[in-house]
């Protein structure tokens, strides 16, 4: 299950997704903009679903990765374009079978790839895609710099990514210290985060982070 601003999704042991909520930009992905009180059904196939704010991801048992939802704050969609898609469309530019992993952000989203590489794509204006600029991208750029990353988590505008040696690197909006870095200064590229080692797994909430340890207890 995962969860948007205003919509909820479910991925069910039989591969089908579920979505409910608010509707207005079709992030429930069922072709219309009604608000739903009851779950429906949008896709098959699915092994691994993410929400943004008002957008879903869905990873299919075939490699590929779809989004529906809001579009035109960035070009979250990873489609190429800004419209807004009712309906499942196929993220360009991911070669089939090589994300291990989706992460929503606010407007903008994550993938881990299988060779332990981040890409980016939609709203960039706090530098959350990594990339070094703050361009908005509609197709998926690389995040600078960051190699051997085994988890990844998206707040609302910044992103997070745990190493393999147990470091946590972070990028993006920082007015909340929510990198990590001991400053509030944003960073268009990963940053270390201070402190840290031994990290079993994060997760990143609007403005903050949270880390969970090799000792079971829990830092933020």
């Amino acid at each position: 299950i995962s969860a948007g601003w205003n919509h909820c999704v479910a991925l069910l042991s039989d591969g089908s997704v579920w979505t409910w909520g608010w509707n207005e930009y079709g992030a429930l992905g069922d072709g219309t903009t009604t608000t739903r009180y009851v779950p429906v059904k949008v896709l098959t196939g699915v092994d691994q679903v993410a929400a943004g704010t008002l957008t879903t991801y869905a990873r299919k048992t075939d490699g590929t990765v779809w989004a529906w939802g809001q579009n035109s704050y960035g070009g979250q969609i990873g489609d190429g374009t800004t419209i807004d898609r009712l309906s499942p469309v196929q993220v360009q530019g991911l070669a089939t079978g090589s994300v291990a992993q989706l992460a929503g952000g606010g407007e903008n989203v994550y993938a881990l790839l299988t060779d332990g590489t981040v890409k980016a794509w939609g709203f960039n204006g706090s530098g959350q895609l990594g990339n070094g600029n703050t361009t908005n991208q509609s197709l998926p750029v690389s995040v600078s710099g960051l190699t051997n990353v085994k988890q990844i988590a998206g707040g609302r505008f910044a992103g997070y990514a745990l190493l393999t040696d147990g470091t946590v690197r972070a990028w993006g909006k920082n007015e909340a210290g929510q990198l990590g870095n001991n400053s509030t200064t944003d960073s268009s590229v990963p940053v270390q985060v201070s402190g840290l080692s031994g990290v079993t797994q994060i997760s990143a909430a609007a403005q903050s982070a949270y880390v969970l340890m090799s000792d079971g207890t829990v830092q933020w």
